[in-house]
């Protein structure tokens, strides 16, 4: 044994050591000594470096990156394509700036950048109704900003600029940095402390999104957003609907009809009995449709006549 080291060897073993990959480091004579010398210091509980952590077990990048890629095929999966490309139909996709686009910023938010970047996180991507029931979910005081923002954002679409709040998305919603208001707050045993209340910026952009892309997300994709399948749903459960309006709601209702709609629709595709055009002809025809038979029942209820269609 070294000299001067069989005192200290109860201390260093009853001592949490740091820890490299999954074992202890190596202890050589000097390092014995040395960590004998610094262990009240260095070999704290709260000085420790903790262990590399994994989210889930064995899940490493080349997992991760196979889930990714099988993922993204399945997503590519859904979709169903014009069997030939028509020039005098319009396109599918034309871009985040096709479509009518609007930008709203609230300034002087009293809240984090963590917090605001939370939101924008869970509202960016979806319906502007989604969106707003999302936050409303929450039931945080926190909140009430962003879910007054999104109340005005929709009153604003549709009195200003007449749009579909159906086919209004939420396509970027991100938070920008304020300034720091400063106040004095007064501690026990007459100590004063400097308090910092953010007054940040929260920009939300919408999107109109055209007839032809709207289609395609909701009756090819069958990406319906949850507030529009629920307000049909519950329509049916209290009779307000026909049978007609039943079968046509049949696409968007539910996840087996969802699902089941999909199948019929790539074994029509499969077969060469689906024409995406006329398909999408006919869908959009309905939709302007109910449209203008909205708009009509509204007057009438108002005791004005109803609209002439172009």
């Amino acid at each position: 044994m070294w000299p001067g080291i069989s005192r200290r060897l109860p201390a260093l073993r009853s001592a949490r050591l740091p820890r490299v990959g999954t074992g202890l480091l190596p202890l050589s004579p000097t390092r014995l000594v040395e960590a004998s010398a610094c262990a009240p210091a260095v070999l704290h509980a709260l000085t420790l470096s903790r262990n590399f952590y994994f989210p889930r077990k064995n899940w490493f990048p080349w997992r991760t990156r196979l889930i990714h890629q099988r993922q993204a095929a399945l997503r590519k999966k859904r979709h169903i394509w014009p069997r030939q490309h028509d020039e005098n139909e319009a396109p599918i996709f034309g871009g985040t700036q096709d479509g009518q686009v609007l930008a709203f910023r609230e300034k002087e938010l009293r809240l984090s950048m963590k917090r605001l970047l939370e939101y924008a996180r869970m509202i960016k991507g979806k319906q502007v109704q989604d969106g707003l029931d999302w936050i409303e979910s929450m039931a945080q005081m926190k909140s009430e900003e962003i879910r007054k923002m999104l109340k005005k954002i929709m009153q604003e679409c549709i009195e200003k600029h007449s749009m579909d709040l159906a086919r209004t998305y939420i396509f970027d919603a991100q938070p920008m940095r304020g300034y720091v208001v400063k106040s004095l707050r007064m501690h026990s045993r007459a100590h004063f402390g400097v308090n910092k209340s953010p007054r940040h910026v929260f920009m939300v952009r919408v999107r109109e999104m055209p007839l032809e892309e709207y289609f395609h997300r909701l009756y090819i994709v069958n990406k319906v957003p949850r507030s529009l399948a629920g307000d049909m749903r519950l329509a049916l459960h209290e009779g307000r609907v026909n049978a007609q309006a039943a079968k046509e709601w049949a696409p968007y209702l539910c996840a087996s009809s969802r699902i089941r709609h999909r199948m019929e629709l790539k074994w029509l595709d499969s077969t060469r009995q689906f024409d995406y055009y006329q398909a999408r002809q006919d869908w959009i025809q309905r939709y302007k449709a109910n449209l203008l038979r909205g708009s009509t029942q509204a007057r009438e209820a108002r005791g004005l006549p109803p609209l002439v269609a172009e």
